[in-house]
């Protein structure tokens, strides 16, 4: 039981250090709260303003991208202060019939990059998170869960931007609704990279909203996803993600301060189920700090007509543990 709770604070503190160097801030109190502690950059351009093409950043241990933001007509990003989410999805879903936007991305997942990283060239490291005599490995279920260690992509659709009265605007406060192709030429297995050049078609609708006290994000996505590696099966998805964090809500409310995250992978060829992955997880806000302790936990299953060939597994372990602490600021 004490090298099982030691392994857990080894990757505890991994992950505090990724966060750490990425975002290059510490999780010391301020002596004085600021006025507005946002993630992304303060937009400077005005209201109302004819768009103009942006350059917007997000850094996280399990997800940080640079991407450039490039209008297609000459009307401004439309904003939208307090209202509610289904006002917002009802906007987006009536204006993307007609794309406005386009959006080049550049994403690169490092936890994952972590994982594999570890399982190459520290193999002996690796296996010191295994757990009794299973299959279960802690750095494994840290870095579970993305199926490519990078990727490029381009969004065609309409936007949105999120506003606050009083408080600065945040150029990642933006709602996206339309078409994503995305590209990678890796995909990971078990915290494995295999070659394979594959191409994911998405209709998508993301956004996320920063204020001083309150982060909503979401995510809704129906896609396709092609593999040039003929053992790596193609398939159809749908996933769905919302996460929100509230610093004025209960300690103990069930829907505020929490997140949900499934998605559902089809087999292109026949229907059937390959892929199921359910994760859900709870904030643990600290008001005076201005930041979030955070733990996700789910499963991923996997079916073995997923892969073939030499990539299919004759012992397959079908269930792989998903772990992911972090902190949100």
């Amino acid at each position: 039981m004490l090298r099982f709770v030691l392994r857990v604070a080894s990757v505890w503190c991994l992950v505090i250090a990724a966060v750490a160097v990425v975002r290059g801030e510490t999780v010391a109190p301020p002596e004085t709260p600021p006025a507005a502690t946002q993630t992304g950059a303060q937009c400077p351009l005005p209201a109302g303003k004819q768009s103009e093409t942006e350059l917007v950043h997000e850094f996280d241990p399990y997800y940080t991208q640079v991407s450039l933001h490039i209008p297609l007509t000459d009307e401004p990003i439309p904003e939208m202060n307090d209202v509610g989410e289904l006002k917002v999805y009802s906007k987006l879903f009536v204006d993307s019939l007609v794309p406005r936007f386009m959006l080049v991305e550049a994403a690169v997942f490092p936890m994952p990059l972590l994982g594999v990283g570890t399982k190459k060239y520290a193999p002996d490291f690796y296996r010191a998170f295994n757990v009794g005599s299973g299959d279960l490995n802690l750095l494994e279920a840290v870095t579970a869960g993305f199926q490519e260690p990078y990727a490029l992509s381009l969004f065609f659709g309409d936007m949105v931007s999120f506003v606050r009265p009083g408080e600065d605007k945040v150029c990642t406060n933006k709602g996206y609704m339309g078409y994503l192709v995305s590209y990678s030429n890796e995909h990971i297995k078990r915290n494995v990279l295999i070659p394979d050049h594959n191409v994911e078609f998405e209709w998508k609708m993301k956004g996320e909203r920063v204020f001083k006290d309150d982060k909503l994000s979401w995510s809704f996505r129906l896609g396709a996803k092609v593999h040039e590696n003929p053992d790596i099966a193609n398939t159809l998805y749908l996933g769905f993600r919302r996460s929100n964090l509230d610093f004025h809500a209960d300690f103990f409310s069930f829907l505020n301060n929490s997140t949900i995250d499934f998605r559902w992978d089809f087999s292109a060829k026949n229907g059937r189920l390959l892929r199921q992955e359910y994760v859900v997880g709870k904030k643990f806000p600290i008001k005076n700090w201005r930041v979030a302790f955070k733990m996700d936990v789910g499963l991923i299953w996997e079916d073995p007509a997923k892969y073939a060939g030499p990539l299919r597994d004759h012992d397959f372990q079908s269930v792989t543990a998903v772990l992911r602490p972090n902190i949100e600021f």
